[in-house]
């Protein structure tokens, strides 16, 4: 495979890899599920992935190429078991006596239980009787990607992580805020659910949850300014914390409009997505900034102090689930025994009392990207450190910020994170939840 192969092959990954995660979206709502969006692509194959891996170690292209080969070779090869547990949870229905007497999907019972406060114990208790298929399925579905991991004899961490030692770093978060968390402590898995949703904080939010309305939020700021946003799917708004996750998506989408153009398309896009990541958890963490909550969410100092203290608890416990997601996905790389095992000690540490092992799989079930995703909080967190020391609290308005960030993700993206990054993070945001909480 010559120069000019890896470049030609570099725009089949890009025309392949849109159509993947537009298809995946779809994926999740129960919709395509016959669709196949590798059929016509023979490039994402062993084969093709061994002749990548056979070029010089110094061709610029070969290391961004076999990651995002090795993503799309995952995505193809558990293209079967990601359909059927998109069918498990978003179209085969359910048939429920109690709370109500209905029919529905199992994601759409999940949503009953974050929605229907007044009887979510009961929601809560069908979804769990119903969610044991849907839970082997995603326990299989990890199987087949370490089997797909050995045949192509892939140190998954090396493709897929962005630092090293991750999972003994989450472990490290779940004993540093340990005793922060004990204040919040609930056995009751609804009741850990709902302090999850920040439901104090319901001030100043726009009506509805859309892009229009996200956008509007910076209209005093020209981050934004003239970019082709498209964030996805934004999350329905059961919640104050469904808006963090819509700040979050604009992040994501900020950072994935900026992208180099003149770059390969393996080279101005991580496949593992901790650029994206880490400006959707920077845009999200706005929410909490004390200038943001004044001047575009329009809280007095009373409503401001509840707002700030209530979704502080929600990135707190978010960053103890993410943690906990990363050792997961570690243990299922080990096996399903293991992946099980520690899903009991997992759920035991957030909850105080331990989870059916029968729902390994149905709930805090690691992504793909979960390493991606913890690092990006820690990156956000010292990121906004800086820019507040070099711009003030409110330097998501000034022009130079925006003029510095904007350059920033118009760079090739980085792919790792020094333990120093995560460290400085770590510690700064430890700091502003203290800080919150107190």
């Amino acid at each position: 495979m010559d120069e000019l192969d890896l470049v030609r092959l570099d725009r089949q990954i890009s025309r392949t890899a849109l159509a993947w995660v537009r298809w995946h979206r779809r994926l999740r709502r129960g919709a395509a599920l016959e669709h196949d969006p590798f059929i016509g692509q023979p490039f994402v194959s062993r084969d093709g992935f061994e002749q990548v891996r056979g070029r010089p170690d110094d061709d610029p292209l070969r290391a961004p190429t076999l990651r995002w080969l090795y993503r799309l070779l995952l995505d193809k090869a558990c293209l079967p078991a990601l359909v059927e547990l998109a069918r498990a949870r978003a179209v085969d229905p359910h048939t429920l006596h109690q709370p109500a007497s209905v029919s529905l999907p199992l994601n759409q019972i999940f949503a009953r239980v974050l929605s229907d406060r007044a009887r979510s114990e009961q929601w809560l208790a069908e979804w769990e009787r119903s969610a044991g298929p849907a839970a082997e399925l995603e326990r299989r579905l990890w199987e087949r990607r370490r089997e797909v991991a050995e045949l192509l004899r892939v140190d998954p961490e090396a493709f897929e992580s962005p630092a090293e030692g991750l999972p003994d770093r989450a472990r490290a978060w779940l004993v540093r805020t340990q005793d922060r968390a004990d204040e919040f402590r609930v056995p009751e898995l609804h009741l850990y659910l709902r302090a999850t949703l920040g439901f104090e904080a319901h001030a100043g939010w726009p009506s509805r949850l859309n892009a229009e309305t996200l956008g509007a939020l910076f209209r005093q700021t020209r981050l934004l300014d003239s970019l082709p946003l498209e964030p996805g799917p934004l999350p329905a708004a059961l919640a104050p914390a469904s808006f963090l996750r819509g700040l979050a998506r604009i992040g994501a989408g900020f950072a994935d409009a900026l992208a180099p153009p003149d770059q390969p398309f393996v080279v101005a896009n991580d496949a593992s997505g901790l650029r994206r990541l880490a400006h959707g958890a920077l845009f999200a963490g706005l929410a909490v900034e004390p200038a943001f909550v004044k001047r575009e969410l329009r809280l007095g100092s009373g409503q401001a102090e509840v707002h700030r203290r209530s979704l502080a608890r929600v990135i707190l416990l978010e960053t103890r689930a993410r943690a906990v997601r990363v050792i997961l996905r570690d243990a299922a790389h080990a096996g399903d025994r293991a992946y099980r095992q520690t899903f009991e000690e997992m759920t035991e540490r957030l909850l105080g009392r331990p989870l059916p092992m029968a729902l390994t799989g149905a709930i805090f079930a690691p992504r793909r990207d979960e390493p991606q995703r913890f690092s990006a909080i820690f990156l956000a967190a010292g990121r906004a450190r800086d820019l507040l020391e070099e711009h003030d609290e409110d330097w998501y308005r000034n022009p130079r910020a925006v003029e510095q960030l904007r350059a920033e993700a118009a760079l090739p993206p980085a792919i790792t994170v020094s333990n120093r990054a995560l460290d400085a993070g770590a510690t700064e945001l430890e700091r502003v939840l203290g800080s919150m909480l107190d």
